[in-house]
């Protein structure tokens, strides 16, 4: 079996690799949530993302003992490496075509994925899979270990009775007192890189897995590694952040990203509240205010989709009460050691 390395300037093949994506997402996800689309795939397989180096192979369908209706490219696998927190780790994505499927393409793409890891020094592979679908039992097979799920959750736009969001604020406002909003569009501006540092930072003490290291933010690493679906990925982008009148701070701060290519969807990118200014439903308040402003300025948008770690209540009650349904199936992450890959597959 063929596994070669993509070269992002060929079209044709990186058009072939996304239809794999494409199809995978068809057979797996009853939600039919649409997939990372043309443009995004281009942008994760030409640019660092976020900033840390990474790779992308397939398999080209013509490899000897293949054969099928799936296209000119069988299966995939993205392997990134992260360069500044976890650098014993690689986050890995394999996906395989429906119609190849059962003939240890996932085996031999994960054992090159623990091939490049080891290379690159890295000990575990970390990968997030679609609970239920052939990723999860894929998984178990190789005796990963799971670490938390994310559950996901579905706000629809067109359920919403008018008004209800600029209600929501008004109620979350009367709780927050000595705060005020403040909004953009597109990547961070310059000005506010610093301060939105330290809400990544308040990330840190999220849900998650006890294998990972805490993510440190600065101005730097915002202008170089944030809003990369806006800078690469054509996103358009919005930011509702919280900043205390006082002090200056910037208390919170929640990202949406639309894709051109789905306008009826948002994706929701971090949502986070600082330490120091929790208890005053600021969540709820910057959140609203973003649902408010997305109403008029997307009137084609129809549904917001997030994840949240099964244990972080709060998130999960934020979102509920601004109306989000909890969409099945969710997410599961899975950490699989480089040694362990070798003895597995050898065994199976």
């Amino acid at each position: 079996m063929r596994i070669e390395r993509l070269d992002p300037a060929d079209t044709d093949v990186v058009r072939a690799c996304h239809a794999v994506l494409v199809a995978a997402n068809a057979a797996d996800d009853p939600q039919q949530e649409p997939p990372m689309s043309l443009a995004m795939f281009n942008a994760y397989v030409s640019h660092e993302w976020p900033g840390d180096p990474s790779e992308t192979w397939y398999v080209p369908a013509d490899s000897p003992g293949l054969d099928g209706p799936g296209g000119p490219v069988a299966g995939t696998c993205y392997v990134q490496a992260p360069d500044l927190e976890n650098r014993d780790r690689v986050f890995v994505v394999v996906t395989v075509h429906p119609a190849y499927r059962r003939r240890g393409l996932g085996r031999a793409l994960i054992r090159h994925a623990a091939q490049r890891a080891k290379a690159r020094g890295r000990s575990a592979l970390d990968a997030a899979v679609l609970l239920g679908s052939a990723g999860e039992a894929f998984a178990r097979s190789l005796g990963a270990e799971p670490g938390i799920a994310d559950a996901r959750r579905i706000i629809d736009l067109r359920k919403a009775e008018a008004g209800r969001f600029a209600e929501l604020r008004a109620n979350a406002a009367g709780h927050a007192a000595g705060y005020s909003l403040i909004s953009w569009t597109g990547a961070t501006p310059a000005e506010e890189r610093e301060r939105v540092a330290g809400v990544h930072n308040a990330m840190n003490d999220a849900p998650r897995e006890d294998w990972f290291e805490d993510d440190i933010w600065d101005a730097d690493r915002v202008r170089d590694r944030a809003d990369i679906r806006v800078r690469f990925g054509a996103n358009r982008g919005y930011s509702v952040a919280a900043v205390h009148d006082a002090t200056g701070e910037m208390a919170a701060l929640t990202h949406v990203n639309i894709d051109p290519a789905y306008p009826a969807w948002g994706y929701q990118g971090l949502t986070a509240v600082t330490r120091p200014h929790r208890g005053h439903r600021l969540g709820l308040l910057a959140k609203a205010a973003m649902l408010d402003w997305l109403v008029t300025a997307e009137p084609q948008l129809e549904r917001i989709e997030t994840t949240n770690s099964e244990p972080n209540s709060y998130m999960i009650a934020v979102n509920e009460a601004l109306g989000y349904e909890l969409a099945e199936p969710g997410f599961q992450f899975f950490a699989l050691q480089v040694t362990q890959v070798t003895q597995v597959i050898q065994a199976g």
